[in-house]
């Protein structure tokens, strides 16, 4: 039997003693909000997380879902969690109270209803996930009457969302795309072309889903700089005739020319559709500018980047908790200083180190992953400030943390999981305990919406550099800020000390790879991967030494004396192999690209 706990004490922690983040939202219009409606809301949702989702999580990779006859059925269990989500509006959060949502500031929603919502059932976490990043593109960037009529059922789950991207010739190179969209005399398009990998492209869950589909209009500029982005639905309003003004959300009976061909048999999330969606004469509504449709695409794709690498956190956590709960029961061994339990056949497995350092990686990166996290999603909200010595350097951070939060969380997500495995030896790769389905759940998590590979040349390539490293700076401040002010409290000098030398590293390799990279990019391209996990630690530790500041004035409580146990352990055991990282950096390109093709 899975166990679970949600760890709300966490963020009570996170959002109340790390980061203010009732005062980050001052003047966001949100002043109805405070620090007990947020409790309300983390605990509430981890309440409904756990006794309505956790529940249906292993059924639906056991049962599945049913294609056939281009329709494919959900298991009921799912949908009856579905509709108790809209009921008690638990889906859209973060959204508009006019349009159904409760108007909480977004870091709710991207952070701990994230990381809940995929550690109880990360197979239905996906669907409202998708649809907030649809019905805030059509929010922001839709024509009024679009935003009148779609808006709303989005925002309460009642409609679905979906991104469509990827073509079966064009995956990360989005250019050569071939779905056409041909203008029609009202104002609307036909869109024709194959789609593949959608994730909940065709379901029964909700009565209507709403694509955004990537597409070409005939006689637009070559590439991506041609690509424009429409609205299409699967079912049409029935009363639609050419105008959307006032007309009820009744729908007709027949398809909008909208079909799945296809569902994909996956190592995971087997109650995730993953589909091959066809559009034949389509009708759909441009939305954004003519020809502006990538940069409408990335806005909502960063945004699902970081829900990515909540869920990779999500499915980190449970597993680490499963993990541990066996090993609590566990006995295998003596100590091998001694016995422990002299009245027991064997000791409790916590004695032996091994056991301990695989525990202890799972839980401290999961902890260190979340602090970073919280700032993020408040960042999230501040880049909506109108003062711009507030949105602007959020702004900034949210570009460079992106890539790293996608990445680097779901790298650590994976190695998590197979640790929680190892330490359950084969007890954790049988299904009756549950962590072998989080380590094939979370394995999706590096490829989707643009692989691991693509984050790191994403960062290295284009974050560091933008605007002339303006992103950068606005992390360095602080981040020198903080160890500047710490310099002479010996208390801190274990936590600050390391952080000085990874920052200064971080500097001179970020010039490396620079310097290097503008002769040779394939400098840059072979160091990135490594880049990314040297900032991802960085940042990790800056995380890890702000919160054992807190945590050194609170000694004597054992919630925050484990804290410090855990920036130790951190620090010792995790930070060093920023040194190693340093040095498959610098050794350049050579020894891949000089390799003979022919000898691999």
């Amino acid at each position: 039997m899975v166990e679970w706990d949600p760890p709300v004490r966490e963020y009570d922690f996170l959002f109340n003693e790390v980061f203010d983040a009732m005062g980050s939202i001052e003047g966001l219009g949100f002043e109805d909000f405070d620090s007990d409606f947020l409790a309300m809301l983390v605990d509430g949702w981890a309440t409904h997380a756990k006794e309505v989702w956790l529940p249906i999580n292993e059924l639906g990779d056991k049962e599945g879902l049913n294609f056939q006859d281009g329709k494919i059925t959900m298991p009921q269990e799912f949908k009856d969690a579905y509709k108790r989500g809209i009921d008690e509006g638990w889906l859209g959060t973060a959204c508009k109270p006019e349009h159904g949502g409760m108007g909480v500031p977004t870091f709710f929603q991207a952070v701990p209803w994230a990381e809940f919502g995929t550690s109880s059932c990360m197979a239905l976490s996906v669907l409202p996930a998708l649809s907030i990043g649809v019905y805030e593109v059509l929010d922001s960037h839709g024509r009024q009457d679009l935003i009148d009529y779609f808006a709303s059922n989005l925002a309460t789950g009642e409609w679905a969302g979906t991104m469509c991207l990827t073509e079966p010739h064009a995956g990360t190179d989005l250019g050569i795309i071939n779905t056409r969209a041909d203008p029609q005399s009202d104002g609307t398009y036909k869109i024709s072309g194959t789609k593949i990998f959608i994730t909940y492209g065709e379901h029964d869950m909700a009565d209507n889903i709403i694509h955004l589909v990537l597409a070409k209009v005939p006689g637009g500029p070559e590439g991506t700089k041609g690509i424009s982005l429409f609205l299409v639905p699967k079912y049409m309003p029935s009363e639609w005739e050419g105008d959307l003004e006032g007309i009820s959300n009744d729908l007709k009976s027949d398809h909008n020319g909208v079909t799945c061909s296809g569902a994909e048999e996956k190592m995971g999330l087997h109650a995730s559709p993953t589909c091959v969606m066809n559009f034949d004469d389509s009708t759909g509504w441009l939305v954004g500018p003519l020809h502006g449709g990538m940069p409408l695409m990335f806005e909502m794709m960063n945004r699902e980047r970081v829900a990515t690498g909540m869920m990779g956190l999500g499915l980190a956590e449970i597993a680490y908790q499963n993990a541990l709960a066996w090993s609590l029961d566990r006995r295998q061994g003596r100590d091998l200083k001694g016995i422990r339990d002299p009245n027991e056949t064997a000791d409790n497995i916590l004695v032996h180190p091994d056991v301990r350092r695989m525990l202890l990686e799972a839980k401290v990166n999961n902890e260190g992953c979340r602090a970073l996290a919280a700032w993020t999603g408040i960042l999230l909200d501040q880049m909506h400030s109108d003062d711009p010595s507030v949105s602007e350097p959020a702004t900034a951070l949210v570009a460079l943390f992106t890539p790293i939060i996608k990445a680097h969380f779901t790298d650590l997500a994976c190695e998590t999981a197979s640790t929680c495995m190892q330490v359950m030896g084969g007890a954790g790769y049988c299904s009756e305990y549950g962590v072998e389905q989080f380590y094939r759940d979370v394995r999706i998590s590096k490829i989707w919406e643009g692989t691991n590979g693509i984050q790191a040349l994403d960062l290295a390539g284009r974050k560091i550099t933008q605007d002339f490293g303006k992103n950068l700076r606005h992390l360095m401040w602080p981040l020198s800020e903080f160890i500047e002010e710490n310099r002479a409290d010996p208390e801190m000098a274990e936590f600050n000390k390391p952080l000085h030398q990874g920052a200064r590293g971080l500097q001179q390799i970020t010039l490396l790879m620079i310097a290097e990279g503008m002769a040779n990019p394939h400098f840059l391209a072979a160091g990135a991967t490594d880049y990314c996990r040297y900032f991802g630690n960085v940042l990790l530790a800056y995380m890890w030494a702000r919160m054992a500041k807190i945590c050194l004035q609170k000694k004597g409580d054992p919630f925050y004396d484990a804290k410090l146990a855990s920036a130790r352990f951190f620090f010792k055991r995790i930070y060093p192999e920023t040194i190693s990282l340093a040095a498959k950096i610098q050794s350049g390109p050579k020894p891949l690209m000089d390799y003979p093709v022919e000898m691999f």
